[in-house]
């Protein structure tokens, strides 16, 4: 079979992560398919849809079956390719994919040994019932396996990373060379129920625990004597084809239980002055910062750690309620303070503006916004969060908070292209429309003054 790999990125400051996509494209060349991945990333200065035709065009040449997508950040993408090459098209994401968009089936993520048993499917070999974590359209109903995705030691132990089968096209790639290596999936908050459990009867797929805004599979875990060398594995390929990365970035949510070990893989390879990128859950920066420090003090002379995209989600109490983080305000106060500890003793430590934040939803109060911008000033969120104040809630159909909207009635039934090229959302209202209306003065005076201050003054006005 002949099988295409499709990478659009949208956003330059590539966190969207060829690891997996390198590890499907080795895994089916092996089993006998002929497979390529063409990336194309949209430049400042090009128009998408040209960006676009070059992505079309590849494809009509390569003549595949199978078009998998790795990302949907247009929804007119998949039927576009659907349309020109005749494929059958796939991809990771949100069952919500499957509305209307040309899509064939969804894998809940970007895993190879699932994607190989979707070839099987294709081929008569095996039913759809059987493949990991995939949605699909059968009379009309979006059906969904309730089987687990395989766990990071199981991919990585038995698919090949293949950067080799990449074609990459202009206008061009992202400024900086980042690389990932994956640890493991899930988040280890994800057992811990909400206090308040959302209306009905959750399906197994949606998580029941952890945070409510969440769409993470379980997490296993995985002692370092095994994980460990699987992590070293795929540095020693990431190596062979990149020499000089300069962002080393790892995917575990419990990375930073294992960053002196982590730090240690890195310093007995050629990673000389690659930034080594840890995230995880902000409350992790205490509980594991020991270690944290011995990986700092073991790579002073040749390495950054740099901290990405820790979840402080939001800085009102109620609403850290409602998404279930976990978290309180004075805990997150007190771990941003520890990181800048952390930051005047160590000169390799630094931070990136990409924690994660939400701050509108359909629940979102007058008073929650007030409480967040008088908080987000007396922390000087920027250094922590660009654009914090034109964050808003991914609603997805895997989210419990998706459940919780529905029942309320704040859906809209429609289905958007997302804004950061992650996947489509389901479209929401706002329970207040006050809230609707500040909103919409965000985004339409944009860059008139400081994000803070211009939410600060729209809610004087109110």
């Amino acid at each position: 079979m002949k099988i295409l790999i499709v990478r659009y990125i949208r956003n330059p400051d590539n966190y969207f992560f060829d690891l997996f996509d390198a590890a499907s494209a080795g895994t089916l060349n092996d089993a006998g398919h002929e497979t390529a991945v063409v990336e194309r990333v949209l430049a400042e200065g090009f128009a998408e849809e040209e960006v676009l035709e070059g992505l079309y065009q590849f494809a009509v040449d390569f003549a595949p079956q199978l078009i998998f997508l790795s990302y949907v950040p247009v929804s007119s993408l998949p039927q576009t390719l659907a349309d020109r090459t005749g494929a059958v098209i796939a991809s990771t994401g949100s069952s919500l994919l499957l509305e209307g968009t040309g899509i064939d089936y969804v894998l809940a993520e970007p895993d190879p040994l699932a994607l190989v048993q979707l070839t099987e499917v294709l081929e008569g070999k095996r039913e759809a019932t059987t493949v990991a974590a995939l949605s699909w359209r059968e009379d009309g109903i979006s059906r969904r396996t309730g089987i687990p995705l395989h766990t990071i030691f199981d991919i990585f132990t038995q698919c090949r990373i293949d950067y080799d089968s990449f074609y990459r096209l202009g206008p061009g790639k992202a400024p900086e060379l980042r690389k990932h290596v994956a640890g493991d999936w899930g988040c280890p908050y994800r057992l811990v129920a909400p206090p308040t459990p959302v209306p009905g009867e959750l399906p197994a797929w949606v998580p029941a625990g952890g945070c409510t805004f969440c769409t993470r599979p379980d997490w296993k875990k995985l002692h370092w004597d095994l994980k460990g060398p699987v992590i070293g594995q795929q540095m020693d390929r990431v190596l062979a084809t990149f020499p000089n990365p300069a962002k080393l970035i790892v995917i575990d949510e419990y990375g930073l239980a294992n960053a002196d070990d982590i730090a240690a893989l890195v310093a007995g390879r050629p990673f000389e002055g690659t930034e080594l990128l840890l995230s995880g859950r902000l409350d992790h920066v205490e509980r594991h910062g020991r270690r944290l420090e011995a990986a700092l003090e073991l790579l002073r002379e040749s390495n950054t750690i740099r901290l990405y995209q820790f979840g402080i989600e939001n800085l009102c109490d109620d609403v850290l309620l409602r998404y279930n983080k976990g978290l309180t305000f004075t805990e997150i106060e007190a771990a941003l303070r520890l990181i800048g500890e952390l930051d005047e003793r160590h000169a390799n430590l630094a931070v990136e503006r990409s924690f994660g934040f939400i701050l509108f939803d359909p629940w979102t109060s007058l008073d929650e916004l007030r409480t967040n911008v008088k908080r987000a000033l007396h922390l000087g969120l920027d250094q922590y969060r660009g654009q914090a104040p034109f964050t808003s809630l991914r609603l997805l159909p895997e989210m419990a908070l998706f459940r919780q909207a529905r029942a309320e009635g704040l859906l809209t039934g429609t289905v958007a292209d997302n804004v950061f090229g992650y996947s489509v959302d389901s479209g929401w209202r706002f329970r207040d429309d006050a809230v609707g209306e500040v909103h919409g003065e965000m985004l339409r005076r944009r860059g008139e003054l400081p994000p803070w201050l211009l939410l600060d003054n729209l809610l004087g006005q109110v």
